[in-house]
């Protein structure tokens, strides 16, 4: 029995969810929990469920989508692009350190009211604030990553003639993609939360604006099956990363993976 869960570990996950859903309903059915604060589990997860049948969640679903998504994919290529520069380039490095350092602890969300000035309460404004959060943990990651190189290898390659882009390409980029691919898992992260804040600050339509109204209209249970929702989203987002660092690196995993019984 315990060598079949081993090989399956998600059913321990789904074991810990269920018995956390149902902690909560006994707790609000025996009283131990109010719930005019904290709802039963089994109505958050009907009105969860009945969300799904109303066409409005499915466009404020494809606009968080869209914002967080796109804030991604530019930060990832800003991040990924500017770091490998900093990290092949001392010059580089040193011009850019200091100032990246200086505007890494500026909140994303602070900039909503300038983002909204120059880009208007729209999708773009928030793509501008999500990948303002999201770059710097890529960069820095990429820049770690190519930095942290083992330079026998660099002068190995060098000995076997190697030219320079080829040696980027085949040594350098491969070498520092771990890190590289663990950046991209934080700002990922990061991307959904300050996604979400930003739309419950400033935003017409979204999931994070969905969950602002509903607590305006003291519509507790949409509240938390808003939540829930934002927590399936952040899961999907994660396992598709996941897989892409399966699929890019899936070699380092074979090779540095341990497993402790």
């Amino acid at each position: 029995m315990l060598a079949r869960i081993q090989q399956r570990p998600w059913v321990l996950g789904l074991a810990t969810t269920l018995l956390l859903l149902l902690c909560w309903q006994a707790g609000s059915q025996s009283g131990v929990l109010d719930r005019q604060i904290i709802p039963s589990a089994a109505s958050v997860l009907a009105r969860f469920a009945a969300q799904w049948t109303d066409a409005g969640f499915y466009a404020d679903l494809a606009a968080t989508c869209a914002r967080v998504i796109g804030g991604f994919a530019v930060a990832a290529i800003l991040g990924i692009g500017v770091g490998l520069i900093m990290g092949t380039s001392e010059m580089a490095y040193r011009t850019l350190h200091l100032t990246i350092e200086v505007l890494r602890p500026v909140p994303a969300t602070a900039l909503v009211p300038i983002a909204a000035v120059a880009f208007g309460v729209g999708t773009g404004m928030h793509i501008f604030i999500v990948a303002s959060a999201a770059m710097i943990p890529i960069l820095l990651s990429t820049v770690d990553g190519v930095r942290s190189v083992d330079p026998v290898l660099i002068d190995t390659a060098r000995t076997f003639g190697k030219r320079k882009g080829l040696l980027f390409r085949t040594v350098l980029l491969p070498a520092a993609l771990p890190r590289i691919m663990t950046g991209l898992r934080v700002a990922m992260a990061i991307a959904l939360v300050v996604g979400i804040s930003s739309e419950m600050i400033m935003s017409f339509n979204g999931l994070g604006r969905r969950v602002v109204v509903a607590q305006h209209m003291l519509q507790i249970t949409d509240v938390y099956a808003g939540i829930v929702t934002l927590a399936l989203l952040g899961f999907v987002l994660n396992r598709a990363i996941l897989l892409a660092e399966r699929w890019l690196i899936g070699w380092h995993r074979s090779i540095s993976a341990k497993t402790w019984r």
